[in-house]
């Protein structure tokens, strides 16, 4: 089995993080042709910001069912899986940034922080690392743990969640690929040199010995 299994709809930004993380993703698995491939040979799947929604939509049985029988799924808004992933119930709403702004005025600060306990993936990103803006958010589930979540926890932007006995599902409304690809917003580099690491640790450390 392998670790990492990378989505892609041929974006040259996402391109650009494949070629830039390959480190730690094992494979670029093409979305319109993600019916050829069998999912359950990952330990995780990565599916990036702004992927292709008529696709996703296409394969959603595919990736529901990935995530069902005990898959690891990490998927990077805006990318409205509420309308497309039916393994579980995703309470997003429409919610935008305050100031877009912020991150360019002296002392500056995105409506965000770190719940504690901190998540291990907020060990490895510290919050300066997670905040550019984001696109809606999530109300957190039942028995999911924060990541990252709104001021006065009106909403959460970032959440892992046990599915069913061993699907694991980690919601993201932050957008990094796009930006990192596009080498545009720093921060956004910073949180993927950081998220990566992070996940091929993560999947090796529960990986069967």
């Amino acid at each position: 089995m392998k670790d990492i299994g990378f989505v892609t709809s041929g974006d040259g930004e996402k391109l650009q993080c494949y070629l830039d993380f390959r480190e730690y993703i094992d494979d670029e698995l093409y979305l319109r042709t993600l019916d050829r491939v069998d999912l359950a040979d990952y330990r995780a799947v990565v599916i990036p910001d702004f992927s292709n929604q008529y696709l996703l939509r296409r394969h959603a049985r595919q990736i529901s069912d990935y995530l069902s029988n005990g898959g690891f799924l990490i998927v990077f808004e805006p990318n409205r899986m509420d309308e497309w992933l039916d393994a579980v119930e995703v309470q997003w709403f429409s919610r935008e940034t305050e100031d877009w702004k912020w991150w360019m005025k002296p002392g500056g600060r995105m409506e965000a922080y770190q719940p504690e306990p901190l998540h291990p993936m907020a060990r490895a990103i510290p919050l300066k690392d997670m905040c550019w803006h984001f696109f809606g958010a999530f109300r957190l589930p039942v028995g999911a743990m924060p990541i990252l979540n709104l001021d006065n926890d009106e909403g959460c932007l970032i959440y892992d969640q046990k599915v069913g006995r061993n699907g694991r599902l980690i919601a993201s409304t932050v957008d990094p690929h796009t930006h990192h690809g596009r080498r545009f917003m720093p921060a956004t580099t910073r949180f993927l040199h950081g998220f990566y690491p992070w996940l091929k640790a993560e999947v090796q450390t529960r990986a069967p010995r």
